[in-house]
């Protein structure tokens, strides 16, 4: 069977699954009327199906190998339409997928002949730039950088170009197209049968520290949040350098914090939607967080303002013992002519491992982290359609995935993920396997844009100790009932 079908087989079965658990759902609501005898009264609404389990946004590249030159990049193929189209417009927040999305398409100019003007964006206003563009229809960009707990709304306000059309197209698709290289992560962008974005990244973060500190003061590897609370005290020794370092600026909170919430057990909505970030797990998880500033006082007073590249910089600057960071960090922070500080006769001495976890009565422990997964979306007002659709297309196939992955990204493409030379290039890649089962994510929900600030405002009020971690906790939890009830998730 042709892979293009194969792709195109699997958008027919998701669309039909959604088509069936619709008309389900409609036969037991005429049955629930029924019985009640309630002729006159309104049809329960049905809450919105909840899309496969999302990732929260956030830095997601992995290292570049250190010796590129011994790594030779994927033979150039033939892309389809070379040569024919206008330039294309591809917009991405600052930072290291910038970074590597300038140098990948200038590879992509040079096989194709087709022109790519990358245009980068605060990560700050990044997500209200596209979304005002987007969804009233602008033409500013052709290509941009998504996350996934964003495309629900915008597929609702009908901001984002269904890729379908152009999958089906022999004319259009790369010949041999086989969507299965990109696995679950196609869930996550998939509605009602139509893709809206080619997947790119799927990443998590690591728990960084100072090996030469940790072994002048003997101290264990962190496992556990309280041994992670035991080594930040004993590591402190401000202002020269703090015990570790969180991110707890209005608009990056939650992407530090969740690593701590689900790293305790805890979670924002459970599998009803209900929110269940106050429970007992969840203000634990809150106050020790909180606590590190307000408490322990062994983070820098200036976190507030801290997001990704300021908790990057605390650890480039020998300013933090240690730290909970993305693995885009991982390429600056163990290459020496980027870190000097935190270098020795060549060598990084930061190292990183798995973020803590939670010991069980019986030993054993258990992990769970957070992650995000991003892709490339093409707006509906986008000029430049087709010529967008085969950069993604190329990007995100087995030649371009495979040179992201060299550059420092982390491909979503299973065929560039598994590559031999890829694998050896990153040897992080291996321990990101281990983390890949136990990922939880920012739920990805149509009201998920409502959501996110009003668990960013909590966080914030419990760390600057405005309001105390159960206050700001059952505030998030009362909140975000009203908005699941306004997206009529909830009743």
């Amino acid at each position: 069977m042709d892979s293009r079908h194969i792709g195109i087989e699997y958008l027919q079965k998701k669309k039909g699954e959604e088509e069936m658990k619709k008309v389900v759902f409609q036969v037991v609501s005429l049955l629930v009327l029924v019985s009640l005898v309630v002729a006159c009264a309104p049809q329960p609404t049905q809450a919105p199906e909840q899309p496969a389990a999302t990732e929260a946004p956030g830095a997601t590249e992995a290292p570049a190998p250190e010796q590129p030159a011994a790594t030779e990049a994927p033979v150039a193929t033939e892309v389809p339409g070379a040569g024919k189209y206008e330039p294309i417009v591809v917009a991405c927040w600052s930072g290291p997928e910038h970074d590597n999305l300038v140098k990948v398409a200038a590879e992509y100019e040079k096989k194709t002949g087709n022109k790519v003007i990358v245009e980068e964006i605060a990560r700050e206003a990044y997500y209200d730039k596209l979304t005002t563009t987007f969804v009233g229809g602008g033409s500013d960009y052709d290509v941009a950088y998504v996350s996934s707990d964003w495309i629900p709304s915008w597929v609702e306000a009908g901001a984002l170009k269904d890729l379908t059309s152009f999958i089906e197209d022999p004319n259009v698709a790369m010949p041999g197209l086989d969507l299965g290289v990109y696995g679950k992560t196609l869930e996550y962008f998939t509605f009602d049968g139509k893709l809206y974005v080619f997947p790119s990244e799927g990443d998590t973060a690591w728990l960084w520290y100072r090996k030469d500190l940790f072994e002048e003061k003997g101290l264990k590897i962190p496992e556990t949040w309280d041994e992670y609370l035991e080594a930040a005290l004993a590591l402190n020794n401000p202002p020269e350098i703090y015990g570790t370092v969180i991110g707890a600026k209005r608009d990056e909170a939650w992407w530090d914090f969740m690593f701590y919430l689900f790293g305790m057990g805890g979670d924002v909505l459970d599998e009803n939607y209900n929110p269940i970030i106050n429970n007992e797990v969840g203000v634990q998880a809150l106050t020790f967080y909180a606590d590190l500033l307000q408490k322990h006082k062994v983070v820098s007073p200036d976190v507030v303002n801290y997001g990704y590249n300021e908790i990057l910089t605390s650890l480039q600057e020998g300013k933090a013992a240690m730290g909970i960071e993305w693995m885009a960090a991982t390429q600056t922070l163990t290459d020496c002519s980027q870190s000097p500080k935190v270098c020795k006769d060549g060598q990084p001495l930061l190292g990183y491992t798995l973020v803590p976890g939670v010991r069980q009565a019986d030993g054993s422990l258990v992990r769970k982290t957070g992650g995000s997964q991003w892709g490339w979306a093409i707006p509906s007002g986008a000029k430049n359609q087709e010529a967008a659709y085969k950069f993604i297309e190329w990007l995100t196939g087995k030649e371009g995935a495979t040179m992201w992955a060299l550059n420092g990204g982390i491909p979503s493409n299973i065929e560039a993920l598994t590559d031999p030379q890829v694998v050896a290039a990153v040897p992080q890649f291996e321990l990101l396997a281990e983390v890949m089962p136990y990922r939880a994510l920012f739920p990805v929900l149509t009201v998920s844009p409502e959501m996110l600030p009003v668990v960013q405002d909590g966080i914030v009020a419990a760390v600057t100790g405005v309001k105390d971690p159960k206050t700001a906790a059952d505030e998030m939890a009362t909140k975000l009932t009203d908005i699941l009830k306004s997206g009529g998730y909830l009743k």
